[in-house]
């Protein structure tokens, strides 16, 4: 099977533009999250927004992991 154009793109994408997108994951991350808490302190019991900081903080971990470790980067340059 054929690779889509998008695994193309990122597949051969910098590290410039890896680091670029990790930063506005971690950016919008970090504002949804304070105004899902401001939210949630607002409405009041059940505390539902740890569950969202959990969820979302395991998609960060691996966009970072998968994306920019230093053991893909070193794998990059050897």
């Amino acid at each position: 099977m054929l690779p889509t154009e998008t695994e193309i793109v990122v597949k051969h994408a910098s590290m410039a533009d890896k680091k670029l997108g990790f930063r506005i994951h971690a950016i919008v991350f970090v504002l949804s999250m304070v105004l899902l808490f401001i939210v949630n302190m607002w409405i009041g019991p059940p505390y539902w927004a740890l569950w969202v900081l959990l969820g979302w903080g395991v998609g960060l971990l691996a966009h970072w992991w998968f994306g920019l470790s230093p053991s893909i980067t070193k794998k990059k340059t050897a």
